[in-house]
């Protein structure tokens, strides 16, 4: 399991889940880029939120467009959530599942000195 957390930019609706099938699917260079990019990104939730059992991210993203996205008029750069999904099980999942993605990770971007 790859544990990874989402929360709303008023923090009113937040949530753990499991990104491990995103890891699953997600092309090489996306993997590689959301590494490079501190393991932060929406597409995870994006892409997994219409999933059965991820009803909860479904509803996290839902409330973030309806009840966010109208704040973004002003400044459109704001994002109404974030996800950060852990590095170091990530790394170790790819490690033993995708060795040729986890080949490609940056030893910056693994939070190893």
């Amino acid at each position: 399991m790859i544990h990874a957390t989402c929360h709303t930019a008023d923090n009113i609706r937040c949530l753990e889940f499991d990104a491990t099938p995103w890891f699953s699917e997600a092309n090489a260079p996306s993997i590689v880029d959301l590494a490079q990019r501190g393991w932060a990104s929406t597409a995870i939730a994006d892409s997994l939120e219409g999933r059965r059992g991820y009803e909860g991210l479904h509803d996290l993203v839902e409330y973030a467009a309806k009840r966010l996205q109208p704040d973004t008029i002003e400044d459109p750069a704001w994002e109404t959530f974030a996800c950060l999904v852990d590095g170091p099980e990530a790394i170790a999942w790819l490690e033993k599942n995708r060795p040729d993605v986890a080949a490609r990770i940056p030893i910056r971007s693994r939070g190893q000195p």
